[in-house]
């Protein structure tokens, strides 16, 4: 079941996989089939001052700012100004005529600034020489702040040649995203208990939220959304959360979930998100403005993921399968976010996640590997052990309950200090003539057919025992036991009598004695009524055999 279950997930995450290379190949093939005009259109730009603009210092004076330049219709004509923008207001003008504004107006929910977005205005200029002017108010005084990537080019084209070149950063982020919700849905299915939850639902959850983070960064959300506020507020809110799955994860491997450190934790980053909500719900600030405690918090968090390892492999005194999968996940993890580091600062790199997108699917991927293994052995001695214990509370003969098993119920029922529950006691008659003249075989034939017959009837309403060679019990619980036992008789005895007619070839018809009595914990004891069903099956098997 094991190897089944695995080789289906992995023939699914394969095939997903297989989909999206193909999606990929297909849209780069007709990206790339796309003939479009584009030119760079960052140079020769001005202020107002007659100073020349330059976008990677652009001014951010506050009251307003305006840059132009002087544009041909013959090199505009049938292209779009393409460019991107991070919180910034303005407004483009074509010889003073309004042609484009983006000034949106934020929920107070999404804090001050909307984040970073794409644009493609439509120029119109029917004019040889017209000038081209925009007018901008920066939001946040940071070097971010300004017009990138600014050029002439076809609006779709310029979109999908944007796509196309942050598509695998994308699917990357889209993989790890459905791994981890492949590690949740596993997790609730497979387990059963609480505590064996935690690890993999929060190993996979931490998957989705990391993934949620590292696409943000490919533009593709904003473009899909056509709202990058929220994306900006789920990327805070992805760092604000994003201690709580790890540290459960963690804390679960070591076996340190229930420890004070864990609930500091937890408890640090539901004070953040209170703080946080309160501080921008209040419209005191923006999230940016209270980012780094969200900083320390991820920090005092790595230190204790690092004091959880520590303490967990000199309590065990080795470095354990799950610890040697969580060190090298970790340990990939945290290198492929240096080497981006040293490229951010050094290479000014654009995608500045490129390596720890790759790092992240491999750490996903090793921890899900051993989470999904230790899922399912888990699950396999479970249901190895499921499987003793009903060896050992079942009669291998009849199915029934056996004696094991009517020892542990009543010892429940003697525990109980209210309820009603009703005892039934049946015997079969003649059993020992039709051992000793037809032999046992055939006696087997009536043990198993009474104990058919009484499953049939009274298992709806309470549990069925075989308690001894042709002896059963049944007990019933509940306030009205008493009147699913007259229901459940009238059912056993029309079966009775229709198994005697629908097999005539018995030696001996079958007769099925049977006493009742009722048992209220709190009036008398169990063992009492137990002797007064006794009493009145002996008695009613006594009827039987007069009357056979």
């Amino acid at each position: 079941m094991k190897r089944r279950l695995l080789t289906d997930l992995n023939l699914t995450i394969c095939v997903i996989l297989g989909c999206l290379l193909v999606f990929m190949f297909s849209f780069k093939l007709i990206g790339g089939n796309v003939e479009s005009w584009q030119m760079d259109f960052s140079e020769g730009w001005y202020y107002e001052d007659g100073a020349q603009v330059d976008f990677d210092n652009l001014r951010r004076d506050t009251g307003g700012n305006r840059i132009s330049r002087i544009v041909s219709s013959d090199i505009v004509r049938g292209t779009d100004l393409c460019f991107e923008t991070s919180n910034m207001h303005f407004n483009v003008y074509v010889n003073d005529k309004l042609v484009y504004e983006y000034r949106p107006e934020l929920p107070r929910i999404c804090g001050k600034y909307y984040g970073e977005y794409i644009h493609t205005v439509d120029l119109d200029v029917d004019e040889d020489d017209s000038v081209l002017t925009i007018e901008y108010d920066p939001l946040l005084n940071s070097p971010w702040t300004t017009f990138r990537y600014m050029e002439l080019h076809d609006g779709g084209s310029y979109v999908t040649s944007l796509i196309e070149s942050n598509l695998g950063s994308f699917l990357t982020s889209f993989i790890v995203f459905i791994i981890g919700a492949t590690i949740v849905v596993v997790g609730f299915m497979l387990n059963q208990k609480r505590d064996r939850i935690v690890e993999p639902v929060s190993l996979g959850t931490t998957a989705i939220i990391l993934a949620a983070w590292t696409s943000s960064g490919s533009r593709i959300l904003q473009l899909i959304s056509g709202n990058p506020a929220v994306v900006r507020v789920m990327d805070y809110l992805d760092l604000i959360w994003l201690p709580i799955p790890v540290i459960l994860f963690v804390s679960s491997v070591t076996g340190m979930l229930k420890s004070k450190l864990t609930a500091v934790n937890l408890s640090l980053v539901g004070v953040n998100t209170l703080l946080t909500f309160t501080f921008v719900l209040s419209g005191m600030g923006d999230y940016n403005d209270v980012l780094i405690f969200t900083h320390l918090i991820i920090a005092f968090g790595s230190a204790s993921i690092i004091y959880m390892i520590v303490a967990s492999i000199r309590k065990a005194n080795k470095i354990g399968k799950s610890m040697q999968s969580m060190l090298w996940a970790f340990g990939i993890l945290i290198f492929t976010g240096l080497i981006d580091a040293v490229r951010y600062y050094t290479f000014s790199s654009k995608d500045a996640a490129k390596c720890t997108r790759i790092g992240l699917i491999i750490f996903v991927v090793i921890l899900a590997t051993y989470e999904l293994n230790n899922i399912l052995d888990i699950n396999a001695k479970s249901a190895e052990a499921e499987i003793k214990d009903k060896l050992a509370h079942v009669d291998g003969l009849t199915g029934l309950y056996n004696r094991l098993a009517f020892n542990e119920t009543e010892e429940e029922i003697r525990n109980q200090n209210s309820g009603k529950y009703v005892v039934i006691q049946f015997d079969i008659n003649f059993l020992k003539k039709v051992n000793d003249n037809y032999g046992h075989a055939e006696g087997d034939r009536y043990i198993i057919s009474a104990a058919n017959i009484i499953s049939d009837s009274f298992a709806d309403y309470g549990k069925c025992f075989r308690i001894g060679g042709d002896e059963f019990f049944a007990i019933l619980e509940g306030e009205k036991s008493d009147e699913d036992f007259e229901k459940a008789l009238g059912v056993f005895e029309a079966k009775v009598k229709e198994f005697n007619v629908t097999h005539d070839d018995l030696p001996v018809p079958l007769q099925i004695a049977h006493g009742m009595a009722v048992y209220v914990p709190g009036t008398g004891s169990l063992e009492e009524a137990e002797k007064k069903s006794d009493k009145l099956m002996y008695e009613h098997k006594k009827y039987l055999k007069e009357n056979a």
